[in-house]
């Protein structure tokens, strides 16, 4: 999906940010349904009340100090702020892809070991990963590289991240317990409730209230939908 997203951003010469506005938050509403319909109650059942909401809040701690003082971990949200320094931009947000994509992979895998959750985990973190590669492909774009080197960037990086968070679950998740997988994956479900609360924070008070509110409740709702035939 990160490729397909580079893809567009480098066929077109630009995206509108109304466009780019709806997509992230489609998706970040998505994602917040992941967190709260599958992966918390996931969490909660198997490590317990403590042990789920302490997992959440590390995660959420870990993005938010990333975020603060290394890069925004949102790649796709910081490419909607005005931004002139693009080479720049590109750097933090190839840092902070890679760290996100990682826990990307490795919710995939700590999902895959939860039934339950699997199917609505795999669809959040597709969902998101188009905005994302999308985003930047034309940040890259801007700050001068060419259409193939964007989109190798984009896709490249979006890809070997994730397979490699999934290893990493695979190395250390394969042969523990039940309750530190619950744990590992309330502790990405953390990382991605603040990457929605971020994303949907900054559109609604910086840019489109009603565009990204009615986006992200239709990203909800495909989640739910999904989730109902699923189960």
């Amino acid at each position: 999906m990160a490729g397909a997203g580079a893809a567009v951003a480098v066929a077109l010469r630009r995206v509108s940010h109304d466009w780019l506005c709806g997509l992230i938050s489609f998706a970040a509403g998505a994602l917040g349904a992941v967190v709260l319909l599958d992966i918390i109650p996931e969490a909660v059942e198997q490590a317990g009340r403590l042990g789920g909401a302490l997992s959440v809040l590390s995660g959420y701690v870990l993005f938010a100090l990333i975020t603060r003082y290394v890069a925004h971990i949102c790649p796709a949200c910081s490419a909607t702020h005005q931004e002139n320094q693009f080479k720049a931009l590109t750097v933090a947000m190839l840092i902070a892809l890679s760290i996100h994509s990682f826990m990307d992979g490795l919710a995939i895998y700590s999902g895959s070991l939860t039934p339950s959750a699997s199917a609505g985990i795999l669809l959040g973190v597709a969902y998101h990963k188009f905005p994302e590669g999308l985003a930047l492909a034309l940040v890259a774009r801007q700050s001068g590289m060419s259409r193939t080197g964007a989109f190798a960037v984009a896709a490249g990086v979006e890809a070997l991240t994730t397979i490699l968070g999934s290893l990493a679950g695979l190395w250390v998740l394969g042969s523990v317990e039940t309750v530190w997988v619950a744990c590992v994956l309330g502790h990405a479900g953390g990382g991605f409730l603040f990457i929605v609360v971020h994303a949907l924070s900054s559109e609604v008070t910086r840019h489109q209230p009603r565009l990204t509110l009615l986006s992200a409740l239709a990203g909800g709702l495909s989640i739910a939908l999904t989730g109902a035939l699923v189960h």
